[in-house]
């Protein structure tokens, strides 16, 4: 079947050969390949071009256990239908993405995390999972079996095998109504420190970035905590992410115009409404696809981490570095991040700076001196987010960790390889 793909960011556009699989033992066994899941995501990564693409095409099938507060479920469930499942027997899950249009599977081979990654990212919550591969057929993988090709395989991109199914933990939903409240910050840094105390729930905030003011950045935090009354059913519903792109936020002037529009028509709802159901709180992607529309043809979100000694004089170099370059920077967005990283994963005890950048003539130079200095403050940075990530700099950011996750890779896949636009030939 010849399917349309293309990433969220522009970055890629064409007809792809993709075959959906209902029966893994029908997989050839003799070739190369690439997964690809639902095709939501802000990366090309998964879309390795003249390869066979493997689509798992199973009928969703949950199961609910109570009493351990586990949910099983196949891996291209997207998490829209398991987070409708679930809130409708009142339980949730805390560390799902921010868009629900993606797979299980995705989610765990690319390392997702939610709106508190601080209490532990999409990986930690994953109890066990069923993965294929046609080098040995299918493989239970928990912390108790098969323990090395388990972690292999979480934030692994897809290359040890194919996610048939995955326990993962859950919890009870105390209630459906979350209260917010709003704080506004013209300092990151003063937004880092009271992220970092915060014991909401609830941590959403938007950056808007001005290299010509004196003030370069300006945003709000919006926190919150669940009150505890009776669950609300409510079905989380979709908005589809636009592909067409208008390209307005490609002027500085205008960007800024919108911008402070967006937040004094926010600021107004959120004077009248002191409490948001529990399904815009965890998807804000899902709420605001009409940023994409604005967006320009071509824009990469770059995340790093950067560890906690650093932070503040990573920002004052940081806000110097924007200044000098004006790069077009839709979006800045933080998150404070624990626990340490296994393999390839994007974990770090540290704080995550996400920024919407826009590809133009400006960019390359920005994007160069933006690498240094991560690389100077021993910072992690995002490996399926940013569009721009080659093996150079994976090489570069990650050194033994990547040989040793390609040694580990090399080693299962003896005769049949997984392969993505990351990795190519490498493997």
């Amino acid at each position: 079947m010849k399917k349309k793909f293309k990433s969220i960011d522009g970055y890629f556009k064409k007809f792809l050969d993709i075959e959906n699989i209902k029966n893994l033992n029908n997989l050839p066994k003799n070739h190369i390949s690439s997964i690809v899941g639902q095709g939501n995501s802000i990366s090309k990564i998964p879309y390795a071009n003249n390869v066979k693409l493997n689509n798992l095409d199973l009928i969703n099938n949950f199961k609910l256990n109570r009493k351990k507060k586990l949910l099983e479920a196949n891996g291209n469930a997207t998490i829209l239908d398991i987070h409708n499942f679930l809130i409708k027997n009142n339980y949730v899950c805390h560390y799902f993405p921010s868009y629900p249009l993606v797979s299980l599977g995705g989610c765990i081979a690319n390392g997702s995390h939610g709106i508190m990654p601080k209490k532990g990212i999409f990986n930690d919550f994953v109890v066990s999972m069923k993965v294929y591969n046609p080098n040995f057929g299918f493989k239970e993988l928990s912390n108790k079996k098969n323990i090395n090709l388990f972690n292999l395989t979480k934030s692994g991109f897809g290359l040890t095998g194919i996610i048939v199914s995955a326990k993962i933990k859950i919890s009870k939903l105390s209630g459906t109504k979350v209260k917010i409240k709003q704080h506004k910050f013209n300092d990151i840094y003063n937004c880092y420190k009271f992220m970092k105390k915060s014991k909401d729930i609830y941590n959403q905030n938007s950056f808007l970035v001005n290299s010509s003011s004196k003030k370069v950045f300006k945003g709000r935090l919006i926190t919150g905590q669940i009150i505890n009354k009776k669950n609300t059913f409510q079905k989380l519903e979709i908005n589809k992410i636009p592909h067409l792109r208008l390209g307005i936020f490609n002027f500085h002037f205008v960007k800024n115009i919108i911008f402070n529009l967006i937040f004094i028509l926010e600021n107004i709802k959120i004077f009248f409404k002191k409490t948001q159901h529990i399904n815009d709180i965890l998807f804000t992607s899902n709420k605001r696809t009409g940023y994409f529309f604005l967006m320009p043809k071509k824009f990469i979100e770059y995340q790093n981490i950067v560890p906690h000694k650093y932070v503040k004089i990573y920002l004052n170099n940081l806000e110097n570095l924007i200044k000098k370059n004006k790069p077009n920077i839709t979006l800045l967005h933080l998150k404070i991040f624990a626990g340490k990283s296994k393999n390839l994963e994007f974990r770090k005890e540290g704080l995550a700076i996400a920024m919407h950048i826009v590809n133009d003539k400006i960019f390359n130079m920005f994007f160069k001196e933006l690498i240094y200095l991560d690389k100077k403050y021993n910072c992690e940075i995002c490996i399926y987010k940013n569009s721009e990530i080659n093996l150079r700099l994976l090489k570069y950011f990650y050194n033994k960790r990547l040989k040793q996750f390609m040694k580990s890779v090399n080693k299962i896949n003896t005769k049949y390889k997984f392969t993505n636009n990351l990795f190519g030939s490498n493997l």
